[in-house]
This record gives structure tokens, sequence and C-alpha cells, in this order.
């Protein structure tokens, strides 16, 4: 019954977001905000499976979703692909990215983790912003959305379904990979890493495979990102912004698979509505984050999610009589 509950919910969520492009005007957000929280819930997605399940302190997943945008916007710019293969260059290069950091990455744990997941990331953001010729400096570089297959324009209600697609598509795999064996793995892995491996189980190779996931998932959210705005920029590199991720993915709830779109609505939402109103937003933005914090301890649908799988304990608890 509680899978089936999870089906339908999951369905009525997916059938809200198709109804983007009508609803949007009617709670006056632009289509395109609506296209971002898509985008950026791919990754929150990736910092939930190192950071939710693994454990693995991902401050520096803005690598991977800066190395997707500069590979769609370099790809577009200089080697004039279509829209396919700009994303799929994108992901590619986040990609890559993964396969080169991960060897470093495995040697440490806790900590040091997320700091030299953090010092990679800002390589990156040094490489983007000295190499002013190539990629714009700080300035960052403009450029074309480029045309499916040479031939068709991507408006912004097509893009809103493209990321809709993309995003449906990783959810299914990103929740078939957490309730498989291997993400149960990645889960104990988390809790007492030591008892993995006395079972017999190299954990590095599941958080090998984990880093690989993560950087793929924020690589295409990158890829993405970029070819929406039609622009890249070294701050989607920077630590800042990996920190927005991880500030997210608790907000949503970390360990959910819905928690990701959670949390990435109500911060870009919160982010375009409050910023229209003052110039203060962070500050008032920092104030929703500590507010739900403090009254979500899991995030918003952790906390929910906890509170109704409680009722169904107690009401078995109870005496009959």
């Amino acid at each position: 019954m509680k899978a089936r509950a999870e089906l339908i919910a999951g369905i009525v969520v997916v059938a809200i977001l198709a109804a983007g492009p009508y609803l949007s005007p009617l709670i006056h957000v632009d289509l395109s905000i609506v296209s971002e929280v898509l985008v950026t819930a791919l990754a929150v997605m990736s910092v939930n499976l190192l950071l939710g399940y693994t454990g693995l302190p991902a401050f520096g997943n803005a690598a991977y979703f800066g190395l997707g945008a500069y590979g769609a916007a370099l790809s577009a710019k200089y080697l004039h692909v279509d829209f396919i293969g700009a994303v799929i260059i994108g992901t590619a290069s986040a990609l890559l990215g993964g396969l080169i950091l991960a060897p470093f990455l495995l040697r440490r744990r806790g900590i040091y983790f997320g700091l030299l997941s953090i010092a990679f990331g800002q390589v990156f953001y040094f490489v983007a912003y000295r190499f002013t010729d190539v990629t714009g400096g700080e300035d960052g570089m403009n450029f074309p959305r480029p045309l499916v297959l040479g031939h068709y324009a991507i408006n912004e209600t097509t893009f809103f379904y493209v990321a809709l697609a993309a995003f449906v598509g990783c959810l299914i795999a990103f929740r078939t990979v957490v309730r498989s064996p291997f993400g149960r793995t990645l889960v104990a892995i988390r809790q007492n890493e030591a008892r993995v491996r006395y079972l017999g189980l190299n954990t590095d190779r599941f958080i090998f495979v984990a880093l690989l996931i993560s950087a793929t998932l924020a690589g295409l959210g990158g890829a993405l990102f970029g070819l929406l705005i039609n622009f890249a920029y070294p701050l989607e590199l920077d630590w800042h912004q990996s920190g927005f991720f991880v500030l997210m993915m608790i907000l949503g709830g970390a360990g959910t698979v819905w928690g990701s779109l959670v949390g990435s609505f109500i911060y870009v939402i919160g982010k375009d509505i409050i910023s229209t109103q003052t110039s203060y937003w962070q500050l008032y933005l920092g104030g929703l984050f500590v507010a739900c914090v403090l009254a979500f301890p899991r995030g918003i649908l952790g906390t929910l999610l906890a509170r109704l799988n409680a009722r169904p304990a107690a009401a078995d608890s109870e005496p009959h009589g």
C-alpha cells in the first residue's frame, strides 16, 4: 500500500509539473524560473546521493555543475554542436572531471573529503576565471542556444519540457539506485563503514561509483542550466554554489528521493520572489532557511515522512480491547 501511495503521489506531482506552462502565469512566476527549479534539482540530487545516502560531505559538487555548464557553452560556441550534442558534451565533461578527482577523494573521509572537494572545485574556478580568451574570465561567456538537429529552435516552453523529461528520468534512475542493493550498501557505509568492510565489501568501489553518478547528475544539471540562460560564468564552479546545493538538500530532506525538488523549489522560487521585493533578499532567504531547519529538523519532506511513518507505528502499539 505504501508503494502504491508513493506511486500515486509521484504521478500527481509530475502531472502538476507538466502543467507548468499554464500554472506559472497564475502565480506570476516566469516559466524559465520553473525550468531552473528542475535543472537545479538535478544538482541537489547529486549532493543528496553523496551526503544524504553515503554520508560524504559533498561540499564541492559545483565543480561538476560548472563543468557541465562550460562544457555545453564551449561546445556550442566553438564546435557549433546542436542542442543534444551540447548536453551530452557538458554531461561528459562533468563525468570526466569525476573520473579525474575520484581517485584523490577516495583517500579521504569526513571533513577532509569535504575540504578536498572544495579545493578541487576552486581549481576549476580559477581556470575558468583566468582563461579569459576562451571562457570570458570573470565576465563569463554568452552563447546562442543551439538548435535541435541543426534545424529546430528550442523556445522556453519546449525547454521546460526537456528539463522536465530530464528530471523525471533522473529521478526514476535515482530512486532505482538508492532502493537497490547498491544503494542500501551506500546507506550502510554511512552508518558504519568499518562493519561493511568486515563483511568483505570494498567500500572504495561503491563510493567510486557513487561519485561518478553524482558527477553525471550535477553535470547534466549544469549543462541544462547553461543552455537555459545561454551563459556560463566562473561562479557556477565556486564553493558558494556548492553551499547552496547543500542547503537546498538539507532544506528538502537529506536521504529522501523527492527532497531535492522540494529544496530547489523553495530556494529558487523564494529567491525570485524575494529579490523583486527587496535588495536584502539574501537576509530574508537566510531567515527562511533558519526557520525551516528549526521547524523541520530532518528537512521539510524528511520530517513530514517521519511523522507519517510514526502514526501507523503508534496505532499498532496501542492496546486493543
